[in-house]
C-alpha cells in the first residue's frame, strides 16, 4: 500500500468511528504514520480527503452493481448485503454523512445522486408489477434498505441479514 492509500484508509477508518467534524489531518496523518505536511501534498484539504474516500469506495462499489444490464433485484440484493458485511465501516461512514448537518455539498450531492440511480434501477424493476406505482414502490424499498443498513452498521448480525436477504429476494425477486 502505497501513502496516498494509508492515507485514504485512514480517513475512512476515523471518519467512519469519529465522523467527519471530528476528524483532524493531523488525526489521520498519525494514523497512516505519515507527515501532516505529506498528507496535503496528496490532498487539498480535509474535504478534497472525504471527497476522494467517497469517490474510491461507495461510488465503485455502487456503480459496479448499476453497470450490469443483466440486474435483477436478487442479484443485487445479494451483492448489496454481501457488501454490507465486507465493507460495514464505508456504509457507517456515509450513514453518518447523511445525517451529520456538516457534510461538505459536495459529498451530499454524491450520495444524493447514487440515491437517485438506486431510485431509478428500482423503479425500473419494479415496472412491470406496480406500473404507476412503481416509483413510489422504489422510495419505499429504498428507505427500507436504508433502515435495514442503518441497523445493521450500529448493531451488526449477520445472522439476522440473512433473513432479511431471504425475505426481500421472495418479495421482489
Amino acid at each position: 500500500m502505497n501513502n496516498k492509500e494509508k492515507i485514504i484508509q485512514a480517513a475512512l477508518e476515523l471518519f467512519a468511528s469519529n465522523g467527519y467534524a471530528e476528524t483532524s489531518i493531523d488525526k489521520i496523518a498519525k494514523r497512516a504514520n505519515v507527515s501532516k505536511g505529506l498528507t496535503y501534498t496528496h490532498f487539498k484539504n480535509k474535504e478534497d480527503l472525504l471527497v476522494v474516500t467517497i469517490e474510491n469506495t461507495i461510488t465503485k462499489m455502487t456503480s459496479k452493481l448499476l453497470e450490469r444490464e443483466d440486474i435483477d433485484f436478487r442479484f443485487f440484493f445479494k451483492m448489496y448485503f454481501k457488501s454490507l458485511i465486507k465493507n460495514t465501516q464505508i456504509i457507517r461512514l456515509c450513514v453518518l454523512l447523511v445525517a451529520h448537518p456538516q457534510t461538505p455539498s459536495k459529498i451530499s450531492a454524491l450520495l444524493d445522486k447514487q440515491k437517485h440511480e438506486l431510485l431509478e434501477l428500482f423503479s425500473g424493476l419494479l415496472q412491470n408489477k406496480f406500473k404507476e406505482n412503481a416509483k413510489i414502490e422504489a422510495e419505499i424499498l429504498l428507505a427500507t434498505i436504508d433502515g435495514i443498513t442503518l441497523e445493521y452498521v450500529t448493531n451488526p448480525n449477520p445472522k439476522n441479514l440473512k433473513k432479511v436477504l431471504q425475505y426481500l429476494i421472495e418479495k421482489y425477486a
